[in-house]
């Protein structure tokens, strides 16, 4: 009761002279899920199109899982995530389930579900009937959610933020999807079959995975869009192996538009602007900006230009202004610009001439013709002979006076 691949020796000199069945799934679109196979053509045997009997051929396509369903429980399957698992493959009933899947190893904790059903007795099957799992990504699922606690880090704040978005989802075990999700192996199940109950178990866990995201915001809220893949890994880890096992699927992406109430909008916008001003060139450049505006609105004083700017020096209060600031600060760049000159080195065996102070390097002054004065003649200690420093008044070694 298993597969074999189409093209296989013993596939083809057991089956060539036989009549065959002919299947295939068409029509597996980002809104299909699972659909029963579609016979293509039938030979002698007769029998109902829901049931594929021995000898009976299959084609699996790319991202597709062929599953054979026996009361309600898969028997075996193909699993086609990449080339070298599409193709035709034959039903067997003589053999024991194959299992055959593709080339990602996560598929082995759904060959381990199916193989110890039979390892522990799992019954012969009398119909057997062929479903096609769709494993493409399932994209554009509506999603959002009402006002959550969010720590704005760029702020330094607590906001109530909504979001709404989409998210996208993959059957990573078909196995168990179809078991504990689908009911009859006849029907051609759409998303929206199943999505309001994913929707349903997700909500709860949202304002969790969007917490653990929080410290990657580092602009702020606005941020939460560029953290789709996030938000889906701390949302799977949220929703635990236990959600991935029963249910089958792994969410991929979740992507939030956030949203504010207009309060906190309003907070947003003047924390923001205080965080703007804290700088001081763009402290300078709000103040000409709004002395700009103050002046044009003063030119168009109904009383005259001049009363205008007088109520702009009487609101002023005697305060700095633009023009201030902006000459503060010139003068703070152009003093921390000024380095002080230090005096030049006297370089080595040079001396300065006590007469005009001139430095020089020779035995006369350039200038003035004064020799260089005689180095002092050293000076030792009368006791101890001890060399002395000038102006010393007692040997440091023997404390006599000099």
């Amino acid at each position: 009761m298993g597969i074999l691949k189409w093209g296989l020796g013993a596939a083809r000199s057991a089956y060539e002279e036989q009549p065959k069945e002919s299947f295939r799934a068409d029509g597996m679109s980002n809104d299909v899920l699972a659909a029963p196979a579609e016979k293509v053509s039938r030979g002698s045997n007769k029998g109902s199109y829901d049931v594929i009997t021995d000898g009976s051929v299959f084609n699996v396509g790319i991202n597709q899982a062929a599953l054979l369903i026996e009361n309600g429980k898969v028997h075996d399957f193909i699993i086609a995530d990449s080339e070298e698992g599409t193709g035709q493959y034959i039903y067997d009933s003589s053999l024991e389930p194959s299992l055959l899947t593709g080339g990602l190893k996560e598929w082995g904790n759904v060959w381990k579900m199916v193989k110890e059903r039979f390892t522990f007795g799992g019954g012969s099957p009398n119909t057997m009937n062929l479903v096609y799992v769709n494993l493409k990504e399932i994209t554009e699922n509506p999603v959002g959610i009402g006002k959550i606690p969010f720590i704005d880090k760029y702020l330094g704040t607590r906001l109530m933020l909504g979001a709404h978005g989409y998210y996208t989802f993959r059957i990573s075990n078909p196995a168990a999807f179809y078991e504990n999700l689908l009911m009859d192996p006849t029907k051609k199940y759409r998303k929206e079959d199943i999505t309001g109950q994913l929707k349903a178990e997700m909500m709860p866990k949202i304002a969790s995975a969007i917490a653990k995201i929080a410290p990657l915001c580092v602009n702020g809220y606005q941020d939460i869009y560029l953290h789709d893949t996030d938000i889906a890994q701390a949302l799977n880890e949220e929703l635990g192996a236990d959600w991935l096992n029963s249910r089958g699927i792994e969410l991929l992406k979740v992507s939030l538009t956030p949203e504010l109430s207009p309060s906190d909008a309003q907070r947003v916008m003047e924390l923001e602007n205080a965080k703007t001003l804290s700088n001081a060139d763009m402290a300078l450049g709000s103040m000409i900006n709004a002395q700009n505006q103050a002046m044009q609105s003063a030119g168009k004083n109904a009383a005259g230009a001049v009363n205008g700017f007088m109520g702009m020096n009487m609101a002023g209060g005697g305060a700095f202004n633009a023009g201030d600031l902006l000459a503060k600060k010139m003068e703070q760049q152009q003093s921390s610009s000024v380095q002080p000159q230090e005096a030049p080195a006297a370089a080595v065996g040079s001396w300065i001439c006590p007469s005009c102070q001139t430095t020089n390097s020779g035995n006369f002054c350039s200038n003035c013709g004064t020799p260089k004065p005689a180095a002092p003649a050293a000076k030792f200690c009368s006791n101890c002979g001890t060399k002395l420093e000038a102006g010393t008044k007692f040997c440091p070694n023997c404390g006599t006076k000099q």
